[in-house]
């Protein structure tokens, strides 16, 4: 009669449970190092949501992608993108006063080649999005919406960056519901630097970008 060999058998199954394991665990680890940790978000640190949608530029209306200006590989001291982001409303006073007093200057300063212009390290851009939502509801009196007004809006303040069409407030799903003017700053790795939900009342975007963005050679 032959016996059977327990010990062999038993060593055996541990041998194949210790095989899994150690498979197991390794899979997990090389999830987790590959596994892009960032959460999605609209607070500082938190890597931006998708923005796109037709925008104006001047002369057309065209497809504009947020996610082109951005490299999740990117690292401090490498070229890229800074986006400063405005949801802004057309019937909002205070985004109209921005419109009037702040961004002239800030264009000029930021989107120029003039002398008073910001410098920046070579290969190291900055845009401005502007991108206009609704606050009021369709046919309220005395807030009109459309593309033509948007358009209007720009020629009026000579704005020449782009401004979005997002009147019929798509951008919610993923950057919530929010008032205006609210500005957002984002890196060229799409991670947000300023968002003025947290920001403090004397922190405005302008001084954030004067703090985070790399100075070039004078």
């Amino acid at each position: 009669m032959q016996r059977r060999n327990i010990c062999t058998e038993a060593g055996a199954r541990s041998d194949g449970l210790m095989i899994v394991s150690v498979i197991f665990i390794t899979a997990f680890t090389y999830i987790a190092l590959t596994t892009n940790p960032v959460y999605t978000g609209i607070g500082v640190g938190d890597r931006a949501p998708d923005l796109e949608g037709q925008v104006w530029n001047g002369n057309n209306w065209v497809e504009y992608n947020l996610a082109d200006n951005i490299n999740s590989n990117w690292t401090e001291g490498e070229p890229g993108t800074w986006t400063m982001v405005e949801f802004m409303d057309t019937n909002c006073g205070y985004c109209q006063k921005a419109a009037q007093e702040d961004f002239p200057s800030a264009q000029a300063y930021w989107l120029g080649n003039g002398e008073n212009s910001r410098s920046t390290p070579e290969n190291v851009n900055v845009e401005f999005l502007a991108v206009s939502i609704s606050l009021w509801s369709e046919g309220t009196e005395g807030k009109d919406y459309g593309r033509t007004v948007i358009q209007d809006f720009t020629s009026t303040y000579g704005h020449t960056f782009p401004y979005m069409d997002s009147q019929d407030n798509s951008h919610e799903d993923d950057w919530g519901r929010l008032g205006t003017p609210t500005y957002f700053l984002i890196d060229p790795a799409g991670i947000i630097q300023y968002a003025t939900p947290e920001a403090d009342a004397n922190y405005a975007i302008w001084d954030a970008m004067e703090e985070k963005i790399p100075r070039g050679d004078a």
